[in-house]
């Protein structure tokens, strides 16, 4: 670690440390807000609900992918950081190679079982006659491109793990800039619709794979993945699981928590399940800022913690928490104003407008809660106490929610099956409070 790097932890103001920090991790997520809304604002100027509905309906799949190789990606990202800070260079290698072999041979697998399973998929999905052909399409295409998807994201990962966050950025950038250009180009030059938003969703992470092949290529990477290194020993196999399947499981719960969610909301119509899907897509970008600012102060929380600068610490968490509490306060105040036009930004047809500025307020309510056990398990994560974290994620993703859409549901229809959102947060941020405030009134060490 160089000196920079120790003056920012160690000794640089709280609130410029705080801000040095999350400017970065910020952006990062603002990158992912573009790719996660550029499918659904291209295919909205269709002003067609049904192909709106089908890009909703395939969301929790292509999260499914990210899952699934994430239990890999993720698993193998901590091995490789470990083993690179005890100079095993050369096992470093070797998981790397695993690890990717396994994701190439998961996404062989998938293409092939989705492919041939792919109407018994869509039936599970609660697909409308309306929707089917266009879902079917998207769905397709997805999943015959789920090894280039599969491959770019856990290669990501790995440039994280060896601090090549900048590489990963590029990557990122590559995939996302190809996205939003193809986008237009495929649907409504080339009228491919909802098909051509998948075509260029597999065409920009292709794209960036490759970015990342030649960055390997150029033998800048400490932990390059070969052929000649796959090595298939227990003990890669049990470390990478060990650590990658905990992280992802959240992610998987979400998959299903979300599949569940918009099967349900398709009972309603087409309509109501295409200004579900936009209203989704919307309140994700609060949400992925309070990641990025929850991630970037991890670092700053951790070493704090470590160095016993408890005073530091504690400004820490209480100037970031000023932040994130300002941050929900201006995206509540934006959505239950604006909810309208922020639909209306997406698709313009009447009843989607409708059903989805009423979900959009609806779903406002979770942001400062969200905003809070963002904050709260990201810290619990920085002070080494990771199965409280894994619990409130689990909370959020499955544990609370599942049960709560289904129940809410059932007594209250689609009003219910909205209200589930903001009052699985609810709890969540209160039992996130709970698991932080334990740890916090424990800390051994006071400093001025």
């Amino acid at each position: 670690m160089d000196l920079k790097k120790i003056h920012l932890l160690e000794s640089m103001p709280v609130k410029r440390a705080v801000l040095t920090l999350i400017v970065p991790t910020i952006l990062s997520m603002i990158v992912q807000i573009f790719y996660n809304l550029t499918d659904t604002f291209f295919i909205g100027k269709l002003n067609d609900p049904y192909q709106v509905a089908a890009v909703t309906l395939t969301l929790p799949i292509f999260m499914m992918l990210m899952s699934i190789s994430g239990i890999f990606a993720q698993g193998a990202s901590s091995f490789i950081s470990r083993l690179l800070g005890e100079k095993e260079y050369l096992k470093a290698k070797e998981v790397s190679s695993l690890a990717l072999f396994i994701v190439l041979i998961t996404g062989i697998i998938v293409s092939i079982f989705g492919t041939f399973y792919i109407d018994k998929i869509l039936n599970l999905m609660g697909t409308s006659q309306n929707t089917l052909l266009f879902t079917k399409k998207y769905l397709l295409t997805i999943v015959l491109g789920s090894i280039p998807i599969m491959l770019n994201f856990s290669i990501s990962q790995f440039m994280r793990s060896e601090g090549s966050a900048k590489t990963a950025l590029v990557g990122m950038l590559i995939g996302t800039g190809l996205n939003i250009l193809l986008d237009p180009l495929f649907i409504f030059g080339f009228h491919q619709g909802v098909t051509g938003a998948a075509i260029a969703t597999v065409i920009g992470n292709s794209c960036a794979l490759l970015y990342y092949i030649s960055y390997y290529l150029k033998g800048k990477s400490l932990a390059s993945p070969s052929i000649k290194h796959i090595k298939f020993k227990f003990y890669y196999v049990k470390e990478i699981v060990k650590i990658g399947f905990p992280s992802s499981l959240s992610q998987i719960m979400m998959s299903i928590g979300q599949s569940l969610s918009f099967s349900l909301a398709s009972g309603y119509g087409d309509h109501a399940l295409a200004a579900m899907g936009v209203a989704q897509r919307v309140i994700t970008i609060p949400i992925f800022i309070f990641i990025g600012l929850a991630a970037g102060i991890q670092p700053l929380v951790g070493y704090s913690y470590g160095a016993k600068n408890i005073r530091r610490l504690k400004d820490t968490i209480k100037f970031s928490l000023v932040l994130s509490v300002a941050i929900s306060g201006f995206f509540v105040l934006l959505f239950i104003l604006f909810s309208k036009y922020t639909i209306i930004l997406f698709i313009k047809d009447p009843l989607v407008v409708k059903y989805g500025s009423e979900v959009l307020r609806i779903f406002t309510f979770a942001i400062p809660f969200a905003a809070i056990q963002m904050l709260f398990m990201i810290c619990l994560q920085a002070l080494g106490k990771a199965l409280p974290s894994l619990i409130i994620s689990l909370c959020r993703q499955g544990i609370i929610f599942i049960p709560s859409i289904i129940i809410l549901n059932h007594f209250w229809a689609f009003n219910g099956l909205i209200v589930a959102l903001p009052l699985t947060d609810f709890i969540s941020s209160i039992i996130s409070l709970a698991f932080f405030y334990k740890v916090y009134k424990r800390l051994p060490y006071e400093n001025a």
